[in-house]
This record gives structure tokens, C-alpha cells and sequence, in this order.
């Protein structure tokens, strides 16, 4: 790889496929076939851009912490167009992207400073009890979680003092996203 791949440009890539699950659509899956395509176009038209965008989509998975087994081979042939390799991009950015075991007190880690409001009056322990339910209960879906601190209203200065959480359940995976620091948590069960 010539180019070192931007930070922005992997979390730019993160919520894309983030947004692509939200739409009932995994991001494995997803990957897997965006990388097929981007190969093919590849051997067509010799544009190393397709490389690119592929070895992106490949960080973007690691950081979300979605690598299987299966889905090495793929990874390989990629990297090997790439004149990269699979080590490589493990250690430039898989690093920081967190899978979490799905238990109370490790959702209840993840949520910052909750108090009741009159918009919102569940309390921090009600939050964890509903991400649980859905969990275990396996609702797909996405789901958000805010929490206001003071007099918010919807400028971008009055914006950033809300906590915005954010869950996503699908058939495959479920990610927490914590919208305001920009952390993304892999869940398992």
C-alpha cells in the first residue's frame, strides 16, 4: 500500500457500513460483496483507486472488530493486489475498535453520567435493562439513547453537551456506538 490510509477516511467508512446495517443490511456481507465487485473492477480497468477503497473497507471491518475466519482468504487475495498484507494492516488499524461480552455491568461501563430528566426520565440502570432486553431478546433494529445535560436545544454548540448512544441489532452482528466520542463496541452474546 503507497498511500497510508487517513483516520478520517476508516471512521468515514465505519459509518458507512453502520449506516448500510441500519437499513437491515450486514456489514460482513456487505463487505464481502463490495470487495468481490471492487476486485473484479480492478482486474478490468487496472485502477488501483478499487484497491484502495477495498483495503479501506478491510480496516473498517477490523475496527469494528467483524474479521472471521471465512472471510480471510478474501482478505488475503486483496491485500496481495495491494502489495500489503493482512499483518500490516492488523497492526496499523485494528487497534481500536472494542468487542465487548454482553453482560450489565459491561454495558453499563460504556454509558457516561445519566440522570432522569422531565424529557427523559429513565434512570442509567433502565438504559442497561433495555439494551439488555433487546439483546438477549434479539430485536433487530437501531435504536438511540440520549441523555441532555442542562438546556440543550438543537444548535451545534447546544448539540455537543447531549450523550448520544446509539444500538444496532441485526440478523448477523450488534454494535453500541457512542456518538458523541466517536467509539464504536462490537457486542457478543
Amino acid at each position: 500500500m503507497q498511500r497510508k490510509i487517513e483516520e478520517e477516511s476508516i471512521m468515514s467508512m465505519i459509518y458507512t457500513l453502520e449506516a448500510l446495517s441500519c437499513r437491515g443490511l450486514t456489514v460482513r456481507g456487505t463487505v464481502r460483496k463490495n470487495l468481490n465487485w471492487l476486485k473484479k473492477w480492478y482486474s478490468q480497468e487496472e485502477d488501483r483507486e478499487f484497491l484502495e477503497l477495498a483495503i479501506l473497507q478491510i480496516c473498517a471491518v477490523f475496527r469494528m472488530g467483524l474479521v472471521k475466519e471465512a472471510d480471510i482468504a478474501l482478505y488475503d487475495e486483496i491485500c496481495a493486489l495491494a502489495d500489503t498484507s493482512m499483518e500490516e494492516l492488523l497492526e496499523n488499524y485494528a487497534d481500536r475498535t472494542k468487542t465487548i461480552k454482553v453482560s450489565w455491568q459491561g454495558i453499563y461501563s460504556l454509558i457516561g453520567k445519566w440522570m432522569p430528566s422531565r424529557k427523559n426520565q429513565m434512570k442509567k440502570s433502565d438504559v442497561v435493562d433495555d439494551i439488555m432486553d433487546k439483546l438477549i431478546n434479539h430485536r433487530e433494529g437501531q435504536y438511540y439513547y440520549c441523555y441532555e445535560r442542562g438546556q440543550s436545544g438543537n444548535s451545534y454548540p447546544e448539540m455537543i453537551k447531549k450523550d448520544l448512544y446509539k444500538l444496532v441489532i441485526n440478523s448477523e452482528e450488534s454494535f453500541f456506538l457512542d456518538l458523541k466520542q466517536f467509539r464504536i463496541y462490537t457486542l457478543e452474546l
